[in-house]
């Protein structure tokens, strides 16, 4: 078996098995287009010092789970953006001239200057497998969130991508008949982001929550995601001239399980996957009534033909509320036009003929195309705490509160709780949890740190059993300026 492939209980000796092997991985790190079937020279040591002067060139969180052993791999890999900053920075120029829009007048323009902004040193190779690896940016840096590597859906080395959620039948296009699928993605922060998680991971044997109890991410944050799939054009026409990234993606997304059985344990394979969607989120103090996050999402239209590729990400809508008074129960999961409901003041959708049909979300609020149609960006995102109390999803939930039949005019009111506007910052279940302000993957990295702690020392946090009223102050809790001893 694949060390590297080990299931979670056994990651622990895993790692350790491959820690000769993933320091040569990192070491392996080229420059050019196309690069994972090329061999690299290694990044010279001093090169790796400068990206992690604290640690003198070895990094403090793994950059990826699963990958193929050095031996069977000798091209460019992943590198985690781990070194946050220590101060907090100064919101720069480009993040000023966001703020110059008016997203509620100029929906369309503000997504677009934090596209943008995001493509910024990012893109400069057009649409092509050598883009997003972010120690290139010349521009500005960004971060990423550290464990994720961890678990099932843990990050792969080509690109770091994440697996995410189900893609079900007839979702994206009519064309679309694969059974069973599922989204890949990575994300990043910009530099005040990064902050904020430098903050939670300044020590990188125990997540500092108190911090996050009494602070969130400043204003000026900007966080961009962008998703791919290992489907292709005859599955969703859109998906033309594509942008082809490597990946190391379970072998049961790529086959079509409509003809055959699923695989029981899939392994792991080297596939193309393709580029469908780009998710935004920007702490915007406009947006403070309502939420204070300001998110968009693009949907990648390969019809429109654009030299540089990326540029074919073209905005479904932004939303910087849930409007939860509107209650109407609709849902639209196997689009062939877009429906759009007027009712909502706090979503704006792109009525361009040109843009493929989508479900968008719950009664038409604002969601991407591999995204449940039954949420939205902001419902999902306003779960983000730790302990997980609350599901990402109200039917996912323990108990389950269950879809909506589609007799029902509306929808009720404990369904509605996942559509209110939580403030930043606030946890969606008080008393109970501390809030991750609206960072899934924030959330996600303490809850997969805990769970691996929990495993290695054969026992249980009491975090884990956090209740209203009950403060944990040791293991992994620490209130703000606590000691670490």
């Amino acid at each position: 078996m694949d060390p590297m492939r080990a299931e979670p209980k056994n990651m622990k000796k895993a790692m350790t098995n491959q820690k000769m092997k993933l320091t040569a991985s990192i070491l392996v790190l080229g420059l050019s287009a196309g690069a994972y079937a090329q061999k690299q020279e290694p990044r010279p040591q001093m090169e790796l010092m400068k990206q992690y002067p604290e640690s003198k060139g070895m990094p403090r969180f793994p950059d990826f789970g699963f990958m193929l052993a050095p031996g069977q791999y000798t091209g460019r890999v992943f590198l985690l953006s781990q070194n946050f900053p220590k101060k907090e920075p100064a919101i720069d120029s480009g993040v000023e001239k966001i703020f110059t829009i008016d997203f509620m007048k100029d929906w369309e323009a503000y997504a677009i200057a934090v596209r943008n902004y995001v493509f910024e040193g990012n893109t400069k190779h057009g649409g092509t497998d050598a883009d997003f690896f972010l120690e290139d940016n010349k521009v500005r840096p960004w971060f990423h969130v550290p464990w994720q590597h961890w678990g099932p859906t843990g990050r792969e080395g080509f690109h770091g991508l994440t697996q995410e959620g189900p893609i079900m039948q007839q979702m994206l296009a009519p064309t679309q008949m694969q059974a069973k699928s599922h989204a890949y993605a990575v994300g990043f922060y910009n530099a005040p982001g990064g902050y904020t998680i430098g903050r939670v991971w300044e020590d990188a044997d125990r997540p500092n929550l108190g911090y996050m109890k009494t602070n969130g991410f400043p204003v000026g944050t900007v966080v961009g995601k962008v998703l791919f799939t290992t489907m292709d054009e005859k599955q969703v026409p859109y998906l033309k001239n594509p942008i082809e990234w490597q990946a190391y993606a379970y072998q049961s997304d790529i086959q079509d399980l409509a003809s055959g059985a699923p695989t029981p344990v899939p392994p792991r394979v080297q596939t193309t996957v393709r580029a469908i969607q780009m998710d935004i989120m920007v702490r915007d103090k406009r947006a403070d009534a309502t939420g204070g996050w300001v998110f968009g999402t693009f949907v990648y239209n390969g019809e429109l033909g654009n030299k540089n590729r990326w540029e074919n990400l073209m905005p479904v809508g932004l939303m910087w509320g849930n409007d939860p008074k509107v209650t109407t129960n609709a849902s639209n999961a196997k689009p062939t036009r877009t429906i759009i409901n007027k009712d909502l003041v706090e979503t704006r959708i792109n009525e361009s003929d040109r843009m493929p049909a989508m479900h968008l979300g719950f009664a038409a609020r604002l969601n991407g195309p591999v995204d449940n149609p039954n949420s939205s960006c902001m419902s999902c995102h306003s779960t983000a705490e730790y302990p997980v109390v609350s599901a990402i999803l109200p039917f996912l939930n323990n108990p389950p509160v269950p879809i909506p039949p589609a007799s029902a005019p509306t929808a009720p009111a404990e369904w509605m709780r996942w559509f209110r506007n939580v403030p930043c910052a606030t946890p969606f279940d008080p008393g109970k949890a501390i809030s991750m302000d609206y960072s899934l993957q924030l959330a996600k990295s303490v809850q997969n740190f805990i769970e691996y702690k929990s495993q290695q020392t054969g026992g249980i946090f009491g975090l884990e059993y956090w209740s209203n009223g009950h403060k944990v102050r040791r293991g992994v809790h620490m209130e703000p300026g606590a000691s670490k001893k």
